[in-house]
């Protein structure tokens, strides 16, 4: 039995000198999805359609606010395994007009109309809710004698998971909204971080997301490509 606590302490120790160490935060900021295309397929209605460069606005700092929240554990000072959950939300432009081909309740169209003539509305403001789990690279910048934390670090994040959009839409006057299982979602970020006291941290970082999502509509179902630019500012904390 001795032996066996003499192992575990040793093992503590060699993890402590590792630098084995939790660390969680949680960010808001700014989000921009880019243009992409937009298909409607519902095979009842006989509609199979694409708008082609449709637009996304954010609204980031409006209700529901766009955050993110992460927690993760480094197994070495310079490696960690993460998870992460980010609330990205995106509202097409439909007062807009686009190039719009396909089917239309079985009538073949090949016009620029305005989207809102078909697609009242497309959007997933309750979160396109990216739930992944991230690989970290991390890199002390500037360390003080005899103090476990750094006083910066700057970080590499590669990460992929699922999504679980809550989309709402109106399609030729149809209405649906609800939680559903989404698409898979990959992301790439750097992030710094700068002490503010003790194992307290403000970080900044740039991130991207992507993510083919495809989402319920009435009678049917919706694709679009998601790709997303991030900027994120939030606190930290070093366990």
């Amino acid at each position: 039995m001795r032996w066996r606590v003499l192992l575990i302490a040793a093992l503590f120790s060699l993890n402590l000198r590792c630098g084995a160490q939790w660390i969680a935060g949680a960010y808001i900021g700014e989000a921009h999805t880019l243009n992409s295309g937009l298909t409607i397929r519902q095979p009842a209605l006989a509609t199979d359609i694409s708008f082609h460069d449709i637009s996304y606005r954010g609204e980031s700092f409006q209700t529901p606010l766009y955050y993110g929240v992460r927690g993760g554990y480094f197994f070495h000072p310079k490696w960690a395994v993460e998870a992460e959950f980010t609330h990205l939300k995106v509202f097409a432009n439909v007062d807009r007009t686009a190039v719009v081909v396909g089917t239309l309740n079985g009538t073949p169209i090949d016009a620029r109309e305005p989207v809102n003539a078909i697609v009242q509305r497309f959007s997933i403001s309750h979160g396109v809710n990216l739930l992944l789990a991230n690989a970290v690279f991390r890199h002390e910048l500037w360390r003080s004698n005899n103090v476990r934390n750094a006083r910066a670090y700057v970080s590499l994040r590669l990460g992929a998971g699922a999504t679980i959009p809550h989309a709402e839409s109106t399609v030729q006057q149809r209405t649906d909204e609800h939680y559903q299982v989404g698409s898979p979602a990959l992301q790439f970020a750097g992030t710094i971080e700068l002490r503010i006291r003790k194992r307290w941290y403000w970080m900044g970082e740039y991130k991207f997301t992507r993510t083919r999502e495809q989402v319920d509509v009435s009678s049917g179902i919706a694709k679009s490509l998601l790709q997303t630019h991030h900027v994120v500012t939030g606190p930290s904390f070093h366990f």
